[in-house]
Formats: C-alpha cells, structure tokens, sequence
C-alpha cells in the first residue's frame, strides 16, 4: 500500500512540477515551488526502485553492471531527497520575502552539494545524517524566521492566513523529514508509525499546492504586473508631455505671431505644429502596437538573405560596419513582422555600440531549423539586464521620449508567432549576441 502510494505520488507530481517550470519560469516563486514538488516526485521514484526493482532484479539474477547501476541511482535519490527539501525550501522563503541573490542562491547549494561526498553510494548506500543535520536545521530555522517576518509584514488578516497556510504546508512536510532524520540518532521511536507520517505530509503538500497556487502566486505575479505598469505609465507620461508641451508651445507661438500682425511665420509655425501633432498620434499608434498581448503571423516564402540585407541597408548613415555571413535559405515567414524584429535588434546593436563598432549577422542552417546570430561588439550587458531585457518598459537606453523598452518585448512576441525562440548572450563590455530559432 505504501509503495503503490508512493508511485502514484510520483506519477502526479512530476508532470505537475515539469509544466510549472516549463510555463510558469518567469515566476521565481513557481518555479522553487516547482521543484520542491519535483523532489517530493522523486521520493516515489526512490521507493519504487529500493522497494520493487531492485529486490526483483536480485531475483532474477541480473547483470551484475545493471543492479550496481540501479543501486548507484536509488543511493543518489536517496540523498537528495533528505538534502534538497532544505535548501530549496530556504531559497523559497528567501525569493518570498525578497531578499534574491544570485550569489546567496549558489552559496547555500554548496552544503547540499558535499552530502554527496560524506555519505556512501555503493557498494553499500549510507547517509551521513550528522553532516546533513548540521547545515538542515539552521536552514530550517532561517526558513521559519523568513516565513515569520513574511506573515508579520502582512498588512491584510487575508493575506495574512494565505501566507500561513502556504507555510504550513512546506514548513510541516520538512519538520515531519528532520524527525525521520533524528529517529535512531537521538531518539527512538516505532518506525511504522514515521512511515506513515511523511505520508500524510506529503499529500497535504500535493492539496495544499492545489489550492493555494492560485491565490498565492498569482497575487505575487500581479504586483510584478503592477510594478511594471507603473514604470511603463511614467515612462509613456514623460514622453507625451513633453509632445504636448510642444504643441502648446507652437501655439503660443502663433498667437503672439497673430496678435504682432506677423502673419508671415504663421504658416510655418503651423506646419510644425502639424507636425508635432502627427508624432504625438504615430507613437499612440505604435504603443497600441507593440503592447498587444498577442500578434498574429501571415506566412509567406521568404528569402532570408534578402529580407536582412534590406533591414541592414537602413543603418548604412551609420559608422557601423556589418559583416555578413548568408546560408541560402528561404523560411516561410511574415515577411513583415521579421523585418521588424530585425531591425529592433539592429537598432539596439547600433545604439550599444553609439553608432560605430561592427555587427556580425550570420545565417546557419541546422538539420530542423534556422539559425540567425547578430553578434555586435557593443558595451555589453550585465546578469541583471540580461535577466529583464524581454520584460515590456525595460530599457538600458536613456529615456529620450522615443524609447519605451518594447523593442525586445515585441521581438519575443515576433518569435512567439512563428513558434520560434530568442536567445542572449551577452558580458559587460564584450559585446552581445543575439539568436533567433526559426524551424
């Protein structure tokens, strides 16, 4: 009964936690608490193979290789089922109450790490519950003061109880581990009875994820959206004032001129009046845009070589040379919406490297798709501007009233429409290289 409860614990969170980190990678939350549901899958894994494969395999007398295989395996999950709930727990908590680094994420791996060096894999499985205790426990207790503060700093008795609730339901299933972790070491109890305790801590964890994931981490993905609606609303108000204020300016203009007898000028203060009116309409228009959720792609055969050379034939008043490397392929594209993700990424190419320097654009063909490198040679990003460079109102440019940080936010919706990727590789001073997959 506990193996096939096991098994079935295994059967329905791993594909569970595999579609959070898939669809849901851009929630940081998601995607801890995806793989702490990942681990709780593997522990089913684990039984499955100590309980049933394993005693089976030894049976039937199997290749001596294959069950010293198997018994390296289960040893492995094993150990990362009594070490990674800790850590990853930890690292939820830290993400939860805001406090991300990069470099605190792979600092608090390295003691998860070592357990694998302090305890045995074969010929005989054994885990160092010592090691893993000593590190465990202070990540328990870090997790606890974490998820504490959180709850404290609640303003709402709602918010409050959601948050209590997705503590307990973490918290409770790593308490009920350290318990089987002491049992034999410090105290002794009937081990019948802490086998089925993780049990029931394990479903609560499975409902509990059910129930709260909406709620929860939907309200924290909303005050991401919001956050960035706010930066996009100053940035979009900065720049049509001081359209607007123009206007007003050249109306002024024409009333002094009018009232003076200067009938002369007017015509020309008007033209640029007219004018000014048009570029407050056209960044309207491309703001509608470049904001929709979704855009839609019209195929067509289209040469590729040629489509980017008459992108690259925009930028030729520029200092910036290009070197071209064209496979001969023709992709079935909206020949449109292509030209404009390439000169998005052109354009920002250029204006990284302040008009001079060199863009290497490359075309390679791959077995089942396309490659297209645009590699400049430009001052670079750092890890934080990779990491938000597809975000809608994200810039590294200065805010000239022109530029709203949606250039690679379209190109990503560009890709999406063709069921294509976008990948970048950039170093601070080092240039960048963009890649777009098309199949």
């Amino acid at each position: 009964m506990i193996i096939a409860f096991f098994l079935f614990l295994f059967m329905i969170t791993t594909p569970i936690s595999i579609y959070l980190l898939v669809k849901q990678k851009e929630n940081r939350l998601l995607v801890w608490g995806a793989l702490i549901l990942f681990t709780v899958g593997l522990s089913g894994l684990q039984v499955g193979l100590e309980k049933l494969v394993l005693p089976y395999e030894k049976t039937v007398e199997a290749d001596g290789a294959w069950t010293a295989a198997l018994q390296v395996m289960t040893s492995f999950l094993n150990i990362v089922i009594h070490t990674f709930p800790y850590y990853l727990i930890l690292i939820f908590f830290i993400n939860f109450a805001g406090y991300s680094k990069a470099i605190l994420t792979g600092l608090l791996l390295v003691p998860a790490l070592l357990s694998f060096i302090f305890s045995d894999m074969y010929p005989v499985s054994r885990i160092n519950y010592s090691y893993i205790l000593s590190w465990g426990l202070p990540y328990m207790l870090a997790s606890v003061i974490l998820f504490a503060k959180c709850v404290l700093k609640a303003e709402r008795g709602t918010k409050r109880l959601q948050y209590f609730g997705i503590g307990m339901m973490i918290l409770i299933p790593e308490v009920f581990l350290l318990l089987l972790q002491l049992e034999g070491i410090y105290f002794q109890s009937p081990i019948e009875i802490l086998m089925f305790i993780p049990i029931i801590c394990l479903v609560s964890l499975l409902l509990g994820l059910l129930f709260y994931v909406y709620n929860v981490f939907a309200q924290f993905q909303s005050a991401v959206v919001l956050t960035k609606m706010q930066l996009g609303t100053s940035l979009m108000q900065h720049a049509f004032k001081n359209a607007i204020s123009k206007n007003k300016l050249h109306a002024l203009n024409m009333q002094r001129s009018l009232d003076s007898g200067q009938y002369e000028v007017v015509g020309e203060q008007l033209e640029s009046l007219l004018r000014s009116n048009e570029h407050l309409m056209n960044m309207v228009s491309k703001l509608s845009y470049l904001t929709r959720s979704r855009i839609s792609a019209e195929p067509e055969l289209t040469d590729v070589s040629i489509l980017l050379d008459e992108v690259i034939d925009q930028f030729q008043d520029t200092s910036v040379s290009f070197e071209k490397r064209y496979a001969a392929t023709t992709l079935h594209v909206d020949r449109t919406l292509m030209a404009e993700c390439f000169s998005n990424i052109i354009s920002n190419a250029v204006e990284a490297m302040s008009g001079r320097g060199q863009v290497a654009v490359t075309v390679e063909r791959a077995r089942r798709h396309v490659n297209i490198y645009f590699t400049d040679t430009g001052r670079g990003m750092n890890k934080e501007q990779l990491n938000n460079m597809f975000e809608p109102f994200y810039s590294t440019k200065q805010k000239l009233g022109h530029n709203f940080g949606l250039g690679m936010f379209h190109v990503k919706k560009i890709m999406n429409a063709h069921r294509g990727k976008v990948k970048v590789t950039s170093q601070s001073g080092k240039g960048t290289t963009v890649t777009l997959v098309l199949p």
